[in-house]
């Protein structure tokens, strides 16, 4: 059937997408979406001289994002663009925290949204020794 012959090609292309998410995850959350839509690019040329099957098209999202989780994150604030959904992913599939660079805000509004419920406690260095206490 016609789901069956998509899932047999996503199959195929997941060897290729997972190798180019990794590298994603591993090495572009620092950089511009620019430079990471460059770098990405240069990865799925490697994939074709390789012959690694991939998708045609390659998405960060469409290799590793849950719609789900994705539709709570929007609701919990984060902005619902490509890049920002690209550093949800990447926030959520690292290993190590994030350093996120956020002069708007938006990232501080949507960690502290999805953290509620686990009780985040918000500290500021600035406040000379509150930070001890809340430790």
């Amino acid at each position: 059937t016609e789901v069956a012959a998509e899932l047999g090609f996503v199959y195929t292309n997941l060897t290729g997408d997972v190798l180019i998410s990794a590298g994603i995850i591993s090495y572009n959350g620092a950089f511009t979406m620019k430079y990471r839509d460059e770098l990405v690019e240069g990865w799925v040329k490697q994939c074709e001289v390789a012959d690694i099957p991939r998708s045609k098209k390659y998405s960060l999202a469409a290799a590793l994002g849950d719609l789900v989780k994705i539709r709570e994150w929007l609701i919990a604030g984060l902005p619902n663009d490509a890049f920002s959904i690209d550093n949800g992913i990447v926030v959520a599939n690292a290993r190590r925290w994030p350093l996120m660079i956020d002069p708007q805000g938006q990232a501080n509004k949507w960690v502290k949204n999805m953290e509620r419920s686990n009780n985040l406690n918000v500290i500021k260095l600035q406040e000379s020794g509150e930070h001890l206490r809340a430790l």
